[in-house]
């Protein structure tokens, strides 16, 4: 992992936690690593799960947040990664300021302008296009979403959603029974865009399995677009031919952990938000 890399480079030492995509091993593993070495400086960087919370709703009401307090009451730092919410980030500056609190994410409602585009340049006005999303409870997926739909302002598309939640199954057996429905059978999108690269290529094989049925042979032809643009996963698989493009994106790891290491050395201000800006593939 670049994160990893980054760090041994300025001999800071890394223990990396898989929750599993489970929230409460997440919190398990967060409460436990703030509760060992006390004395010590230590940082948690966190992809939150299921960030997202309903409108007006407190800050403070979130789980997000209230594990985050639990972390820095222990005088450990917090910082977010890939996505989370600037208000979150906001309240908990205030409150622990001798500890640093950021997030670097992607710049998600970028990325999904960016879709909107490669979308608007392979398909025509009236056009059905299959938004393959990720999570729905998450603010990454939330703001990917709005992003897309900003985009697609005017273009005169109809879009559909199914949820993969970030997985490559899930993904692949949602797409497949949106195909099998009576409708889609006499519909099917003109293009699938996912909100990643797995479920794209999850979306790909659903929609080449469908092509094995009598009559829907062009379903082999529909352009799948994918997000995140990992030169050994989504630009390869552009390049291979199995999606028509994607976005690709900085990882944020490696930015938060040379942030973190010039804030520890140097006392030099970290960032409260860093945004890194997506591209899009091929270019």
């Amino acid at each position: 992992m670049e994160a990893e890399e980054a760090a041994r480079q300025h001999g800071v030492g890394v223990d990396v936690f898989d929750a599993g995509d489970t929230a409460a091993k997440q919190a398990q593993d967060l409460v436990r690593f703030a509760a060992e070495s006390p004395g010590t400086r230590r940082c948690a960087m966190v992809v939150p799960f299921a960030d997202a919370v309903a409108e007006g709703t407190a800050i403070q009401d979130g789980a997000t947040y209230r594990l985050a307090r639990r972390v820095l009451q222990k005088g450990v730092g917090w910082i977010l990664l890939n996505h989370g919410r600037e208000e979150l980030i906001t309240a908990l500056r205030l409150e622990f300021s001798s500890l640093p609190v950021a997030m670097v994410a992607v710049d998600n409602h970028e990325f999904g302008r960016i879709q909107a585009r490669q979308l608007r340049a392979r398909v025509k006005p009236g056009a059905r296009v299959l938004c393959v999303r990720g999570n729905p409870f998450d603010s990454g997926s939330q703001e990917r979403s709005a992003g897309l739909k900003e985009g697609l302002r005017g273009a005169g598309l109809t879009v559909e959603e199914v949820d993969g939640r970030w997985e490559e199954a899930i993904a692949e057996a949602e797409v497949q029974r949106f195909l099998a429905s009576p409708l889609r059978q006499q519909s099917p999108p003109q293009a699938v865009v996912a909100q990643d690269d797995v479920m794209a290529l999850a979306a790909r094989r659903a929609l080449d399995r469908a092509a094995q049925e009598p009559g829907r042979a062009d379903l082999k032809m529909i352009p799948v677009l994918g997000g995140d643009g990992l030169p050994a996963m989504g630009q390869r698989w552009v390049d291979e031919g199995k999606l028509a493009a994607t976005v690709s994106v900085t990882l944020p790891g490696k930015t938060a952990v040379e942030l973190l290491w010039r804030y520890w050395k140097n006392a030099t201000p970290l960032p409260a938000v860093t945004r890194l800006a997506p591209r899009p593939y091929p270019h």
